[in-house]
């Protein structure tokens, strides 16, 4: 997941905000759906995340629609509003989608990628290799969403970010939730490559990355 409070990048441009009080609620009801803290499925209260937090209602409810916008809570009129759950075949169609936009970021954004967005990839890759041999879903989703969130900031085009936000949140949920894994060693493999991509500012090696991407099948059986 990218961090918005990493010094190094500033806030991606994912949801247009109207207060800080907004964006914290946002932020944080995110960060409990992605480390499992709010599971798919699960119902959430409004009024119950607003006494939490020390806030009105109002903010709450305008992050949760937030929310829904990119796919990740669902709701239903007096009935219920609760956290998706996201199914494998909705993770490929995500991932279909995912990489059809990150083929337009790189186009973008190698030429001209910066240093300080290399040194963190390192680390992300890092933490993503560290994760491997645990085969902890969870840690895999995070530290490989956080590898590949580092470039869209880099982007001068708002919609495209956006776009990609929109789905990449859904893609890490439901990476968490397959039937099986996927392949880990084609994901290493496609990192090394954006890793050099992004130091050499080399669009060829990028587009090799994104050819290995797009060779790995989400299973959903």
């Amino acid at each position: 997941m990218n961090d918005s409070n990493d010094p190094e990048f500033g806030q991606v441009p994912a949801v247009i905000t109207t207060s800080k009080v907004v964006t914290t609620v946002y932020d944080r009801i995110l960060q409990a759906i992605q480390n499992g803290t709010l599971l798919p499925g699960q119902h959430i209260s409004d009024g119950e995340i607003a006494e939490q937090f020390g806030v009105s209602r109002t903010p709450v409810r305008e992050a949760i629609q937030r929310l829904r916008e990119i796919g990740l809570i669902e709701a239903s009129s007096g009935r219920f509003t609760r956290v998706v759950d996201v199914t494998p075949e909705q993770t490929e169609h995500a991932y279909i989608v995912w990489r059809a936009l990150y083929a337009v970021l790189i186009n973008e954004v190698i030429p001209d990628a910066p240093a300080r967005a290399f040194n963190v990839m390192m680390r992300d890759n890092a933490s993503f290799l560290a994760a491997v041999p645990t085969r902890d879903a969870r840690e895999l989703a995070r530290t490989n969403l956080d590898f590949f969130s580092r470039l869209p900031p880099e982007s001068s085009n708002v919609a495209l970010q956006r776009a990609i936000n929109s789905v990449v949140h859904i893609l890490s949920i439901g990476g968490q939730h397959l039937p099986t894994f996927i392949d880990l060693q084609a994901l290493i493999q496609a990192q090394e490559l954006l890793l050099q991509a992004v130091r050499d500012h080399d669009l060829v090696v990028a587009r090799q990355a994104m050819v290995v991407l797009g060779e790995i099948e989400i299973p959903v059986a």
